[in-house]
């Protein structure tokens, strides 16, 4: 058993919201979305503390590098701003890519940045001077989500056509190819131990590939839209889901199964596509951003 309680609707933003990542502290975070402007947020407050930065074009994604003090804005044309949070400037504009950042993802052990894109490729760059190590063709699909395993130095890649990438982030050369689905693959996130792998798919199906036997263990029909996004919680015992069909699903980890619907106005959930999420450590708050404009805080606490 869970109980789950809406702590806060967030609404500063004035257009869909699609990007969410974690802040210098446990109870800080940054979004941005269509309205192009990044804000920075306090969990302590529930309050927007200030605009980071104002993007020329609509926001996709967002990493912060909390070594350098740097935030990475992924926009909608390809492009990169890097920001010094601490001199409150851009430093550096990188751009490659022809289609959308979709995900950003550190490599904290080698000091890399990878870039996922719509072109089909990915870009490794050095941290912290921002130079471009090599770009690889992942295929002619978009490549939307991407999930780290520090334990198994592994990059998973979520591919259009319906295919994740396994990369060994080692020498970047690719360890395996997963068939997961007829359909574009949205989302990926490993589980804590690192021996699963969980897969979201434009069809709305869940796949859970077991990464010690190489098997693809099971495809639940998780909701009705294409699945955006999958969030693990700090306790490693929940994860979240976050679809096209407006809404926030929580899952027990163990046997995957529906712990939880967040939808509609008796939850205060979203009106719109859930276009991403952040479980925090602070509190062990859920934030689900949308196509509504809005950022929902959800408490979620395991039961005795």
């Amino acid at each position: 058993m869970i109980e789950v309680n809406h702590i806060k609707t967030l609404s500063e933003h004035k257009a869909a919201v699609y990007a969410l990542c974690e802040g210098a502290e446990s109870h800080l975070f940054f979004s941005g979305g269509s309205d192009q402007y990044v804000i920075q947020w306090n969990l302590e407050t529930m309050e927007a503390e200030k605009v980071v930065s104002k993007s020329p074009t609509t926001i996709v994604s967002l990493c912060y590098l909390k070594q350098y003090n740097y935030l990475l804005i992924g926009q909608i044309e390809g492009g990169v701003h890097v920001i010094d949070l601490t001199e409150n400037k851009e430093v550096k504009y990188l751009k490659i890519h022809k289609g959308y950042i979709f995900d950003i993802q550190f490599i904290e052990s080698k000091n890399e940045i990878v870039f996922s894109s719509g072109d089909g490729s990915i870009s490794i760059w050095s941290v912290p001077d921002f130079k471009l190590l090599f770009q690889t063709q992942i295929g002619k699909s978009k490549n939307r989500r991407m999930a780290y395993s520090e334990n198994r130095k592994e990059l998973a890649v979520a591919s259009g056509n319906g295919l994740v990438q396994l990369l060994n982030v080692e020498d970047w050369s690719k360890k395996k190819t997963l068939q997961c689905s007829e359909g574009a693959v949205y989302s990926v996130c490993y589980t804590s131990n690192s021996q699963e792998l969980l897969i979201g798919d434009k069809d709305a199906h869940l796949h859970v590939f077991d990464l010690t036997t190489n098997q693809l263990t099971k495809s639940i029909p998780a909701h009705n839209w294409a699945i955006y996004d999958i969030a693990i919680a700090p306790n490693s015992t929940l994860f979240a889901t976050g679809s096209r069909d407006k809404t926030v699903k929580v899952w027990e980890v163990s046997e995957p199964k529906v712990l939880k619907r967040l939808e509609g106005f008796k939850d205060k959930a979203h009106t719109h596509s859930v276009n991403g999420l952040l479980w925090t450590n602070y509190q062990a708050y859920l934030l689900s951003a949308g196509d509504d404009k809005t950022i929902k805080v959800w408490s979620i606490k395991e039961g005795k």
